[in-house]
């Protein structure tokens, strides 16, 4: 069996964002998320509206709208 390398897989460590502040903010991200998916979250207007409801903020301080929500994932699923 050949090995599997982290760039096969889609993750390069070398490009991944080390800044702390930008590290912390995708781990409480993606913990709200998750808490919403959890709860039963099924559409994009779920997700939106159980991230208000948790006080998650857009990345500019605001509310999320399921525009700012699908342009932050575009982002980070870069």
């Amino acid at each position: 069996m050949t090995p599997l390398d982290n760039k096969d897989l889609g993750f390069d460590p070398n490009v991944y964002d080390t800044n702390p502040v930008e590290v912390a903010y995708r781990g409480a991200l993606a913990d709200a998320l998750e808490s919403v998916l959890d709860e039963g979250a099924e559409t994009l207007a779920d997700i939106v509206s159980g991230m208000n409801n948790l006080g998650v903020t857009a990345p500019d301080g605001r509310s999320w709208s399921e525009e700012t929500f699908g342009s932050e994932m575009r982002r980070l699923g870069q």
